[in-house]
């Protein structure tokens, strides 16, 4: 009787002080920020949308994602930047929220049907990865990081989010562990820096093309892709090889695991599950294919009249309906059956509100970008042709990382592009390594929507081992990425 009195008596705690401060912190910077005095070139109305995305970021990381998100709906709307039916309007309504829906329930339904575990089963009964748990996992990440730079970047982080919690939960690893944040912080570094490989779609291409016009010589996609491939390599390479050596991750029990723990039904893929997948890769190529066939109708069909959060609606929309193949009746996917364990809210509730917010904060009318252009531009002046470079894919992988890369990457190739032909650099380099860089927002979730879809994954929530290792990543991308292109600038 005492040890459930006792039970009942901590249950029934309210909240502890630094939670009670951490949400006075959270709802002050949203709502009371934007009352201090403006500062250099930003507006009041950019001090108060500067203010709900500080405050959203905080309290993200210290507090949960349900509450703050609703808040930031508020005040946002509040702001004067827009109305609040404006508010809801452009956090819900995006593109990005209804792909990550749709794409959701696809993914989740690969899942629900055993996808994960077979492919667990198969992958590591293989002979070349048998007994080699870190050649694995680096082979794991590589792959599906140059696979990322013609699929879907948020389908497939979703897809590989849960096939890497069911290759932690097969083989028996603690809810905790340092293996599921080392897996999933991979995963977002990985797919992040493969999407960024060739920028021949999408707020990248136009980079790129803004770059030609500033500088008068167009970027080499070729030389570019073979830049940025080492790049993604040797990042992931030694990503991977610090989680065992610095991080002290153990890779034992992924090498003592018995696939035949699996059971019986791990060992091939039901009819359902291999529709779903057929049907899933299939969109996938369609995508890709739009975007390689450029000024085709096919493109034009699928980027700008069915667009690819349409494309993936389509896929699942027809797997609702496409017969099972297990005669049961029913079709491949049943929504009921997978909703609940396939749709993240707080995923959805954090795209909506950081990417939102994040473009509104570098837009023109708060002011930002004005103050952020006057900073750099005299740091610029005389500086040789290594130091632009470095300084160029340092100060991207910041300013990605603090919000919009589409609107930082467009103000960064105006304020460097002059010095870097004043210095006789080639500007295929320069312009190659800040579109590269500058697509690598994966600390912060209003850095970009993969990112937010990380930090709002159920399966990590522990914040600084969340944050730790995007950290460590881009650590990696620093160490790797000036030497790299500083090498080929060397080349003639």
């Amino acid at each position: 009787m005492r040890m459930e009195q006792k039970a009942m008596s901590l249950n029934q705690r309210g909240y502890r002080p630094v939670q009670i401060i951490n949400i006075l912190i959270t709802l002050l910077l949203m709502f009371g920020f934007g009352y201090l005095p403006p500062f250099a070139t930003l507006t009041p109305v950019g001090m108060k949308v500067l203010g709900v995305f500080i405050g959203v970021i905080y309290g993200y990381s210290t507090c949960e994602i349900i509450w703050p998100s609703l808040f930031a709906f508020l005040a946002f709307g509040l702001s004067g930047y827009c109305t609040m039916g404006e508010a809801i309007t452009s956090m819900m309504g995006q593109n990005v929220v209804f792909q990550s829906i749709v794409s959701f329930i696809a993914a989740g339904a690969l899942t629900h049907y055993g996808f994960g575990k077979w492919f667990v089963r198969w992958s590591l009964s293989k002979r070349l990865f048998r007994g080699k748990p870190l050649f694995y996992t680096w082979a794991f990440m590589v792959i599906f990081s140059l696979a990322s730079s013609v699929i879907s970047q948020i389908s497939l982080d979703i897809l590989l989010y849960m096939i890497w919690v069911d290759i932690a939960d097969t083989c028996g690893y603690p809810k905790n562990s340092s293996f599921r944040y080392v897996g999933m912080g991979g995963i977002l570094i990985g797919t992040t820096l493969g999407n960024g490989l060739i920028p021949f779609r999408g707020w990248k291409l136009g980079l790129a093309n803004t770059f030609a016009n500033v500088t008068g010589v167009p970027l080499n996609f070729g030389l570019m892709a073979v830049m940025t491939a080492i790049c993604t390599v040797l990042i992931m390479t030694l990503y991977v090889l610090a989680s065992k050596y610095v991080f002290k991750v153990d890779y034992s029990i992924m090498k003592g695991f018995d696939v035949n723990k699996l059971g019986e039904e791990s060992k091939t893929l039901r009819p359902r599950a291999k529709r779903i997948l057929v049907v899933y890769l299939l969109t996938t190529f369609f995508v890709i294919l739009g975007n390689t066939l450029t000024n085709s109708s096919l493109a034009d069909f699928i980027n700008s009249t069915l667009t690819v959060a349409g494309a993936y609606c389509l896929c699942t929309a027809l797997l609702l309906v496409l017969p099972s193949g297990e005669g049961d009746g029913k079709g491949c996917i049943e929504f009921n059956a997978v909703k609940n364990s396939a749709i993240s809210w707080p995923v959805i509730l954090m795209c909506a509100v950081t990417i939102t917010v994040a473009s509104a904060v570098t837009s023109e009318a708060t002011g930002v970008m004005p103050w952020i252009n006057g900073i750099f531009s005299p740091i610029f002046a005389g500086k040789s042709s290594f130091f632009l470079l470095a300084f160029i894919i340092i100060i991207s992988l910041i300013l990605t990382n603090v919000g919009s890369n589409v609107a930082f990457g467009t103000a960064m190739i105006p304020i460097v592009a002059p010095f870097v032909m004043q210095s006789g650099m080639n500007p295929q380099i320069a312009g190659a390594a800040l579109i590269f860089i500058i697509n690598m927002g994966i600390v912060l979730p209003g850095s970009s929507a993969p990112a937010a879809i990380y930090h709002a994954h159920e399966s990590l929530p522990d914040s600084r081992m969340r944050f730790k290792f995007p950290l460590f990543g881009c650590l990696c991308i620093l160490v790797v990425a000036i030497p790299v292109f500083a090498l080929f600038s060397l080349i003639p």
